[in-house]
Formats: C-alpha cells, structure tokens, sequence
C-alpha cells in the first residue's frame, strides 16, 4: 500500500472538529428555560387570582371565586374563568355567574400612566344561581334567619274578602309610611344624642362631688370666724372655686348638647301625631276604589307586579351603594383638585397640545357580553365607561338586548350616564318592547278576584330618569289588546255577577305607571283606563263595607304611631329629667362660684372694728 493511502486512512479516522453550538445542551437550556416560565406563570397567576379574590370579596361585602386566571402579552389581556359572585343578602345563591371575563389594555396608555381598556367581553352570564357552599364571609356571616324574615315580610298579593278592600295589614307592609319613616327619623337622633350624654356623664360630677362641695363652701363661709381666720380659709376657698369652675364647664357642655338637640325633638315628636292622618288619607285616595283614584282597580292588579320590579331596582341600588359613595367622592375630589389647579397671574398656564389618541387617565372603551337567563337571552353592550366626564365629555352609554324563550321581539333597553355637567347630571334609560305576547298569565291569584288574562299583545314603552343619584323618576306605558281575561274562577258571588261580565268585553286597555322621589322610598301610581271600567261595578259592591275598613286602617295607623312612640317617649323623658338635674347642679355650682369672699371679709372687719370701739368706750365711761 502506498504512503498516500496510509496518510488518507489515518486523517479519516480522526474525529471530526466540533461546531459552535451544541444542540443537545442548547435543547436543555431551552427545557430548563422553558420550565421555569412555566412555574412562574403558574405561581404569578395563582397569587394575582388568590388577590383578587380577597380584595374583591371584601369590597363587595361576599365571596367572589375565580375559577382560574390567564393572561396574555400581545395584546395585554387577563382573562378569568368561571366567575361566582355571592350575593350579600343570600350567602347560598350567587347574585351573578360568568364563564368567561376578559379584559384588554392599550399598551401605550399603561406606558403614559393611564388605564385604557379597548375591551371587556363576558360570555356565560346567568344570575340567581344555587351555591354548594355559603359564600358569607367570616366576619359577617348572614343567618338563614334573616332570609326567612325577608321572605315572611313580603306580601302574598292583595286580599279582598267579599270583594272589600285589600285587608288594612296588607297595605300597611306594602306601602311607605311617612309616620314610620319621621319615628325612625326621631329615634335615631334620639339614639345619636343619647349617646354622646353616655360619653359626656363619664365627665360629669357625682351627686356625691356636689354634696362635697357644698360641705366644704359651707365649712369654708358659715360660721362667725375671726378676721386671721377667715383669711386663713381664703386660699382653700380659691381652690373650691377653682374645681367649681372646672366642673361647670364640664356642665355647661352637656347643658348645650341637651338644650341645643332636645327642643327640636320635642317638636318632631309632637308632629308625629298629624302624620298617620296624612297617611290615611293619602292611601285612602289611592285605594279609594273609585273613578277619580289614581291606583284603584289598576294598582290592586298590577301594582304588585310594579312593586316586584321596584324593590329588585332598590335591591340594586342598595347592593351598589358603596360604589355610589365612592363615586360622589371621586366627583368632589376632582371638583376639588380643579378649583387648586385654576391658573394664577405671574405663573402662567399650562398649555395641553395635541397628543396621540389622548384618552383620560381611566376608561373602558368598549363593553360586550351575552347569556341565557332563566326567561331568555341577553346581550349587553358598554361604550366609554370612564368617570372623568367633565374633562373627557364623554358619557356612558350602553344598550341591553333580552328576548325571552318564545317571543318573537325582544326587549330593548337603550341609555346613558352623563356626569359631564357635575350640578346636572343625567341618567337615563329608554325602554321598548314591541308586541310581547302573553299567554295564561295570573294577573291577581286571589280567591276572590282571580284575574286570568288567557291571551294578549302588549307594547312597552317607558323612560327612567335618576335625579343625581339619589332620586327617580319613571314612566312606563302599556298598552294592551287582542285580551282575553277570565275571572270564572272567582268564588264571590258578588264577582261573578257585578265584575265578571265586565271583564268579558275588555278587549284593549292601557295602563301607565309612575314612580318618582327617593330611590330608597319612591311613590309608586299606577293609572288605567280599565279604572273607568270597573270603577261602578266595585263601588256597588264595596259601599256597605268602606266605612269599616276605612275604621280599621286608621286604627291600625295609630296603634304602629303608639308602638314608635312608647320607646321614642321614654327616651325622650329620660333626656329631659337628666336637663332637669342639670339644671340644678348648674346652679347650685352658680351659687357656690357667685359668693363674694371678699364681702365677708369686709363684713368681718367692720365686724371686729365695731365691737373694738364698743370696747374702748366702756372702758372710758365705766362707772
């Protein structure tokens, strides 16, 4: 073999040079990297879950659950799943469920230090659902005898036993009394007050401290002393008053709280008495039962349905009660902070220049979710949710789309929130509904007068308006035809002769209701050309028992004044006998501080230089 083939085999067998990067160890790198992204994913989204639920949980006053939680980087995205939130009121049933809750921020914005979220979508949405477990948190449980309270409180629909008015009870637990609510009014001034004399009699000298007062003025300026010693009494005499003045401070301050407070509730308590007058007189209108009431017939069959959907708004309201006053707050924070940013002279002003796609410092641009409740589906639409609405002028609007299963239109609920004028805010929302069908629906389930419409059309047309947001104002309008109602189930005799052929040939009629005033105790109408009706058919029947129901409702009235009045009056008495006391304690202190020392030792004096000249001259003209 040749030198040549030797030299070849030998560089053949020798390894080949190693490249630059080895795979396998790259390989893993990129496994080890990848793990430890993994793992830090992992615990960041459990932590960053776990906070949000505490957080939340706390603010809302009950448990919220996450399911899980994922977020995403381009664009910047946290999504959660499966989302619960208890209701506060019932720890065992979830208010509101989401499947899927997703949010997106604009990276840019986050950059320049504002919050700007393009999207909020929600899938999945269903209310009212059952929990395993109770979702109460653990400082403030609620017991399950406060839901059957609620539920014992709630009325069962009116009666009308041989076709009377509505039992005085009933309507006396449906409807807002102002007596009651001008007694509660009274008693938590009462409970106010009384508190701070509680704190203040901590301060207040004893019966005890008096009566060693008075000994030691009595011990220091009865008597007939000589002059070195009533001198001698003078310094401990300027202590005394010293602690007298002290003390009488002390009881002038409680003497303001009592006579500052206690007057006007007096006069409060004495207008209570006129009240229950009003009440009656006012509920007596509207289930007069005649043709000029506003809410006879027409309140008595639909007025329950309005109440229904009247207290679920309060139910809200009350629910977002919190996050209203923090609203208010961040409006007169802002209010605030505006008036210290006026410009002043000699500092110039600072000029805002056009900027790319300027938003404010918080906003959600765009809201979408959909779901399927018990009656039907639903879509919710948001636009420009942010709470800077004098700057941004930007209002909130929003639409809500819901078609129950089996109708062929939906309901529409179309409006705004608009703080862009801070002293004239404007919340609305328009409702329509066009050509809801109705089959089988229990109008009023009572023995007496079970109304049954069998079929029907009806339009819903109604604008609410929120007043600030404290009070209400809404209308809604129904108009019904192509009816049928049946009250053949009735067991009155007097129903199935007066009424029933009435309610035969009704075949369209309209119904308004209006509700305006405070949000937590609004007046509620309800008016209908069915009044007109059924008004001489009722009040045929009625006539002989008015009088007596119209006895027992006012007796009623009075008898819930009295139940308020018993505590509010012996409070109150309380209060008074402890002015009164006061008031002799001030002035005995008065009497004790007003003495003139200085007049008893000049009395003294001209005392003891009397009786020396007395002295001098029996020595002289002694005989």
């Amino acid at each position: 073999m040749s030198e040549t083939s030797n030299n070849t085999q030998t560089q053949s067998s020798q390894p080949a040079p190693k490249g630059w990067v080895r795979w396998s160890g790259l390989g893993v790198f990129a496994g080890i990297v990848v793990a430890v992204v993994a793992i830090g994913y992992f615990s960041f989204t459990t932590i960053l879950k776990s906070q949000l639920e505490h957080y939340a949980s706390q603010a809302w006053g009950a448990k919220i659950e996450i399911g899980s939680l994922d977020l995403g980087i381009m664009p910047i995205e946290v999504g959660l799943r499966e989302l619960q939130v208890t209701d506060p009121d019932k720890p065992m049933e979830n208010l509101l469920v989401l499947s899927r809750l997703s949010a997106s921020l604009n990276l840019y914005h986050l950059i320049a230090g504002r919050t700007v979220i393009e999207d909020v979508n929600f899938t999945g949405l269903a209310m009212h659902q059952p929990r395993d477990t109770s979702g109460a948190l653990a400082k403030a449980p609620k017991t399950e005898t406060t839901d059957t309270t609620e539920k014992d409180s709630k009325s069962d629909g009116f009666a009308m036993p041989d076709m009377a008015l509505p039992d005085p009870s009933e309507i006396l637990a449906r409807e807002k009394l102002e007596t009651l609510e001008a007694a509660n009014r009274v008693q938590a001034q009462l409970d106010e007050i009384d508190q701070a004399w509680s704190e203040m009699q901590k301060e207040l000298p004893s019966d005890a401290e008096i009566q060693d007062y008075q000994k030691r003025f009595e011990s220091l300026t009865g008597g007939k002393n000589d002059m070195q010693s009533i001198l001698a009494k003078k310094d401990e005499f300027e202590k005394l008053q010293s602690e007298l003045e002290a003390k009488k401070k002390t009881l002038e301050k409680a003497q303001d709280l009592l006579q500052n407070k206690l007057p006007k509730i007096q006069k409060d308590v004495v207008a209570l008495k006129d009240l229950p007058e009003k009440d009656y007189n006012r509920l007596m209108s509207k289930y007069s039962l005649n043709q000029s009431g506003l809410s006879n017939v027409t309140y008595l069959l639909f007025g329950p349905q309005i109440q229904y959907w009247t207290d679920e708004g309060l139910s809200w309201y009350r629910k977002l009660e919190p996050f209203i006053a923090k609203l208010k707050t961040m409006q007169a924070e802002q209010a605030a902070e505006t008036e210290k940013q006026a410009p002043q002279r000699a500092f110039g002003v600072d000029v805002a220049f056009p900027e790319y796609d300027p938003q404010p410092d918080f906003i959600i641009k765009r809201i979408n979710g959909s779901g399927t409740l018990d009656w039907g589906d639903i879509d919710i639409r948001v636009r420009q949710v942010t709470f800077d609405h004098p700057t941004t002028r930007l209002p909130v609007l929003f639409e809500v789309l819901g078609k129950p299963k089996g109708q062929d239109q939906a309901l529409r609920v179309i409006g705004e929130s608009n703080f862009t004028d801070p002293q004239a805010p404007l919340n609305e929302a328009n409702i329509v509904w066009d050509g809801y069908r109705i089959s089988d629906w229990t109008i009023s389930g009572d023995k007496t007068l079970p109304v049954v419409m069998q079929q029907g059309l009806v339009d819903v047309t109604g604008k609410i308006s929120l007043v600030g947001v404290d009070e209400v104002n809404a209308v809604v309008d129904m108009a019904y035809q192509d009816v049928a109602m049946d009250v053949s189930q009735s067991a009155s005799k007097e129903v199935k002769r007066y009424i029933a052929p009435l309610f035969d040939e009704v075949k369209a009629f309209k119904v308004k209701a209006d509700i305006s005033g405070e949000v937590t105790a609004p007046s509620i109408n309800a008016s209908s050309n069915l009044d007109k009706l059924m008004s001489g058919a009722f009040n045929k029947v009625l006539g002989q028992e008015l009088q007596q129901v119209k006895a027992e409702f006012q007796d009623q009235l009075n008898a819930k004044l009295q139940e308020q009045l018993g505590p509010i009056n012996q409070q109150l008495n309380g209060l008074l006998g402890d002015k009164a006391e006061l008031g002799k304690e001030t002035a005995s202190l008065d009497k004790m501080l007003n003495f003139d020392f200085e007049s008893l030792v000049k009395e003294q004096a001209g005392g003891e230089a009397e009786k020396a000249v007395g002295d001098k001259l029996k020595n002289l003209f002694k005989f």
